[in-house]
């Protein structure tokens, strides 16, 4: 008998920077007691040990933070772990005084990574002082709520063979 798969979703960004508490408020949303295996953690900022101890023991880990970039404020991008790293080294997308991949790279030398990792960043508009996203993040916030929950509900509704392949 296989072990239950393991997802967790990490929420960065701060609440109180209007756009950058996008991942926090995917995160808040995410309907988790529909999926049994999922953790939610809200992390805040960017910082390698609580990354490290989000994913501990994860199969999948997709994390969620507000970024800033040549697209439209509201554009939801998606990259695989190894992309972004690349990517990052290139142009700074981050919010955080330690961008997210800088982070990420320090935390999987803390833990392991899971079989998976995928990176959700939303284009913020607004990161003035403040509480409350722009319409258009929180328009693409809703957005990505129902695009992961069409996505963990075919996880988990998956055989192995394709669970062991979630990004495709």
């Amino acid at each position: 008998m296989t072990s239950p798969l393991r997802l967790v979703l990490i929420g960065l960004g701060n609440m109180l920077r209007r756009d950058d508490g996008v991942g926090l408020w995917v995160v808040q949303h995410f309907p988790a007691h529909n999926f049994p295996g999922i953790k939610r953690v809200p992390i805040g900022i960017a910082d390698p040990v609580a990354l490290a101890r989000a994913w501990d023991g994860a199969d999948i880990a997709w994390i969620i933070d507000a970024l800033k970039g040549p697209w439209p404020p509201g554009t939801i991008v998606r990259f695989r772990w190894r992309c972004f790293h690349q990517l990052c080294r290139e142009h700074r997308f981050s919010t955080h005084a330690l961008p997210l991949d800088e982070a990420m790279a320090l935390a999987l030398l803390l833990k392991p990574a899971p079989s998976h990792i995928a990176v959700y960043g939303v284009v913020g508009r607004d990161f003035s002082c403040g509480e409350g996203l722009s319409a258009e993040v929180k328009a693409s916030a809703r957005r990505l709520l129902r695009r992961l929950e069409r996505l963990t509900t075919r996880i988990f509704a998956s055989s192995p063979a394709e669970v062991a392949n979630p990004n495709r």
